[in-house]
C-alpha cells in the first residue's frame, strides 16, 4: 500500500501573506490503516540542541474476526530529558469497527520541529482519507513537563465557508514560542481564475490559550 505523505508540499509562491510555507518532518512513525496495520511502530529518536530527545510511536491493534473485528489505533509520544528520564504520553486513541468510514483512514505521526532553545518539541497527529485530513499539533515543554494537543478546526470554523475543506500543517516554532501553522483549501477543481474558498495562509497558534492569529512571517 503506498505510504501517505506526512506533509503536503504546497505550491511555490511570491507572497508570504497569501501562501503557506512548506514543511518536512524530522522523524515519523510510518503510516497505518486498520486494514494495513503493519506499517507503523516506533520512529527514531531525535535530539535537540539542549540534549532533550523525543520519538513518536503509532500502533494498531486488531481483535475479533468478520463483522466483529475491532481496531484500536494509538498515538504515543516518547520524551527523554537531558538526564535520561523518560516519559510516554498517550496522545490519542481511536476505536473503529469494520462498518466505520474511519476504518480505511490513513494515520500517521511525525515530529516537525524543536524550539530554538531545544526545550519544546512540535509533533503532528495526522488522520487522512482522500482529499481530507485532520492534523492536530502536539507540543511538549521539557521545562514544565507539560504537553498540549490542540484541535485546529474549531479555531478556524467561523472563518471557513460552507462546503469548503481546509487542511493544516504544523511547521515550526516562532521566536515568541508560538507554533506556525499553514492552512490551505483542497478545492483544486474550481473554475480557472476563481479564488479558493480559503486562501493559502500562515497562522500563529498560541497553543497555551488555543488562539490563532493571521501571520506574516519570514523564514529564519
Amino acid at each position: 500500500m503506498p505510504k501517505f505523505p506526512a506533509w503536503l508540499l504546497l505550491p511555490l509562491c511570491l507572497s508570504p501573506v497569501l501562501c503557506a510555507e512548506q514543511s518536512k518532518p524530522i522523524a515519523d512513525a510510518g503510516t497505518v490503516t486498520c486494514d494495513y496495520p503493519g506499517n507503523g511502530g516506533m520512529g527514531k529518536w531525535v535530539t535537540s540542541s539542549s540534549g532533550a530527545s523525543a520519538a513518536v510511536e503509532l500502533n494498531v491493534k486488531l481483535t475479533g474476526t468478520g463483522d466483529r473485528r475491532h481496531c484500536v489505533t494509538t498515538w504515543n509520544l516518547h520524551v527523554r530529558n537531558k538526564a535520561g528520564i523518560q516519559r510516554t504520553i498517550g496522545v490519542a486513541q481511536r476505536d473503529d469497527q469494520p462498518d466505520d468510514d474511519e476504518w480505511i483512514e490513513e494515520n500517521s505521526f511525525e515530529i516537525d520541529a524543536w524550539s530554538k532553545d531545544g526545550q519544546m518539541v512540535l509533533a503532528s497527529q495526522i488522520e487522512a482519507q482522500g482529499d481530507w485530513d485532520e492534523t492536530t499539533p502536539i507540543i511538549f515543554d521539557f521545562n514544565s513537563s507539560r504537553f498540549w494537543r490542540v484541535e485546529l478546526f474549531p479555531l478556524f470554523r467561523a472563518m471557513i465557508p460552507p462546503n469548503c475543506s481546509v487542511i493544516y500543517r504544523s511547521l515550526r516554532f516562532t521566536p515568541n514560542g508560538s507554533v506556525l501553522i499553514s492552512a490551505t483549501s483542497t478545492d483544486d477543481d474550481r473554475e480557472p481564475g476563481s479564488k479558493a474558498c480559503f486562501p493559502e495562509s500562515n497562522w500563529t497558534l498560541d497553543f497555551r490559550r488555543s488562539i490563532i492569529t493571521r501571520a506574516v512571517v519570514s523564514k529564519e
